[in-house]
């Protein structure tokens, strides 16, 4: 079975600050050819709590440091590694919410009907 093509993860704000710091200095950014290594927090999917959803090429991660630094901040707390399914579907229910339902309308009470003269 082939790798996945993307890691996919759900970051905590202050994490995604710490880590975006650590792909700069690691990869050399900013240079000529890229401001950054990773986007924006502003500019993921954040999810109900505030946290982040971003999804990564695969080919992206080093072995040497890279695992240590997403291991540690998963030992944290502070990013959750999600399965693609799950993340797929945490950003459909982001991007398409559910249509709120409809209240029905109460019908009168009997008490407040009466008959009218004719």
């Amino acid at each position: 079975m082939p790798e996945e093509p993307y890691r996919q993860f759900r970051v905590d704000p202050a994490a995604y600050t710490a880590l975006t710091a650590y792909v700069d200095t690691s990869r050399g950014y900013p240079n000529e050819h890229a401001e950054r290594g990773l986007q924006l927090f502003e500019d993921l999917i954040h999810d109900e709590d505030g946290w982040g959803l971003i999804a990564i090429d695969t080919w992206r991660f080093t072995e040497d440091g890279d695992e240590a630094v997403i291991a540690a901040a998963i030992e944290a707390g502070t990013v959750e590694e999600l399965d693609r399914e799950t993340y797929l579907a945490k950003k459909d229910a982001i991007l398409h919410p559910p249509e709120p339902e409809e209240e029905e309308e109460d019908p009168l009470p009997h008490e407040l009907l009466f008959d009218l003269p004719e």
